[in-house]
């Protein structure tokens, strides 16, 4: 039920009201007309992800009109689309506060985008549904439901959805990018691409268009198009944040290390929202790791310690720092942050895998199916299909280490149907253990045809190259690793195996 309207004695409530939503615009109860004004250029700028302009309309609006309940509405919705949860949720619980003054339309608005929130999609479609039942074509609606359907990864209809609103709206362009997204999770990368492309059509000034263009390509792993497109969106907005962080990523994953670390800093020099901050140095710890540069990612770490607010994310972070102290073999430390992790989110699958791995350079085997079988249970309670690689790759390393290769092989192709990239060179390794050098140097070629930077890839192909004698190959394999990891820390084992075969 909808709560009673609240009629407030002496102040005046200004509604818009459109007949069926023809023009696809909400009715807006406010008490303010500047509020309003500053709501729908929120509104505006929102649309177009000029997220941190957006955050200052709405909240001026709201200093203009502190009951204004679609104000904290679109806030709440501005924040989680630029990954603020914490002030997501804090915004909407002012919009239900205030819901109890607004229209029936507005009302289920706020009502459908809560059970968002709390990712009650199928709750949320309901609603959103209701609503265009008495406003068949109101724009905000159909918008929402075609994302609500995308998030709960119905694309079908959410194709469906979508397609009715920009054959209604053919000028809107978030409705554009919005199918685009769906086709590119649906992987119809065809689709997607075009559909961005009628969305850059519509906006052309603006970053947005050709961030999502940038998007679909990285996906695909051509991440040369993707820099130039993300490059595009900076020519318009220098300081458009998302466009600076993806051109960062791409520069990683296409191996152009000194680049994505130059993009990255420049990216922390100009930003001040925290959460951006955390993702961003939790960024540089992933390039930090790929050139064996641990220190450094120790220091990089703990700033995304410090940065980190929810248990989950603090879990994650403390337990990656037990993860770096692995690999610079420092298993006491390691297992110290790790459980430390545990103490904070007890259920964190990552944790679980890592102390897994510390178990297994301790020739632990049991601790290790231990920590395997815990995995197990929480992806099966809670139903995390997406970890049940991780869960894989463990006993695949496990079963490489006691030098069963065939079984080893088989939970790494296993592995890859679910996470092809992060599997691939425990796959290489099983094979060169075994003795099955040609497929050893195959997968690793297929990092190269991304980036031709894989330090690690090029390490194994060498050692694959000494055992059939073709010392030359192998030289020039050994050299382009040490270039590559030519900042790494002094005395690692991959350091001292390469410069050994260089004697």
């Amino acid at each position: 039920m909808r709560p009673t309207i609240i009629l407030i004695l002496g102040v005046s409530i200004f509604a818009l009201f459109l007949t069926g939503c023809e023009k696809g615009e909400p009715e807006l109860t406010t008490s303010s007309t500047e509020a309003l004004e500053l709501y729908k250029k929120g509104v505006e700028l929102a649309e177009k992800f000029h997220d941190a302009e957006a955050i200052q309309k709405f909240k001026a609006a709201i200093e203009l009109d502190s009951t204004f309940a679609m104000a904290y509405y679109h806030l709440s919705r501005t924040y989680e689309a630029a990954g603020n949860l914490a002030n997501a949720k804090g915004n909407l619980e002012k919009a239900k506060q205030y819901s109890g003054l607004t229209t029936p339309l507005e009302w289920n608005y706020i009502n459908a985008w809560d059970r968002v929130i709390e990712k009650d999609y199928t709750g949320a479609i309901s609603k959103y549904q209701e609503i265009l039942k008495e406003y068949p074509n109101d724009r905000h609606a159909l918008f929402a439901l075609g994302k609500t359907y995308r998030l709960a990864k119905d694309y079908p209809e959410s194709v469906g959805v979508l397609k009715k609103l920009i054959d209604k709206y053919s000028d809107y362009a978030p409705g554009y990018n919005q199918l685009g997204y769906t086709y590119y999770e649906m992987g119809d990368y065809d689709q997607a691409t075009a559909i961005f492309a009628k969305y850059a059509e519509l906006e052309p000034d603006e970053p947005n268009p050709f961030d999502s263009l940038g998007d679909m390509y990285r996906a695909q792993g051509n991440y040369q198009k993707a820099i130039e497109h993300y490059k595009k969106a900076l020519e318009i907005e220098p300081n458009f944040q998302a466009s600076f962080r993806n051109l960062g990523l791409s520069y990683f994953g296409a191996g152009q290390y000194d680049s994505a670390i130059a993009t990255y800093h420049k990216f922390l020099d100009n930003v001040s929202d925290r959460e951006w901050k955390r993702d961003v140095n939790s960024y540089l710890v992933e390039v930090y790791l790929a050139t064996g540069q641990y220190n450094k990612a120790l220091d990089q770490i703990e700033k995304v310690i410090e940065l980190s607010r929810t248990n989950f994310r603090k879990s994650w972070a403390i337990a990656k720092k037990g993860y770096i102290y692995y690999l610079k073999n420092n298993f006491p430390a390691a297992l110290n942050h790790l459980n430390q992790s545990l103490t904070i989110f007890p259920e964190a699958i990552w944790t679980r895998e890592w102390r897994g791995l510390v178990f297994l350079k301790q020739h632990n085997y049991d601790q290790v199916l231990t920590e395997a079988e815990k995995m197990k249970t929480v992806i099966d309670r809670y139903g995390l299909k997406e970890y049940q690689g991780n869960y894989n790759n463990l006993l695949g390393r496990a079963a490489m280490e006691q030098g069963l290769y065939d079984e080893a092989i088989m939970y790494f192709i296993d592995s890859m149907e679910l996470d092809d990239a992060s599997c691939r060179y425990p796959l290489a390794t099983a094979y060169f253990k075994k003795g099955e050098y040609q497929k050893a140097i195959d997968l690793c070629q297929e990092f190269f045809k991304y980036n031709e930077n894989h330090a690690l890839a090029h390490l194994l192909i060498a050692q694959v190259y000494e055992k059939q004698n073709k010392h030359d190959l192998a030289k020039a394999e050994f050299e382009r690793f040490l270039v590559i990891w030519k900042n790494a820390d002094e005395g690692l084992p991959e350091l001292v195996l390469a410069g050994n075969a260089l004697k």
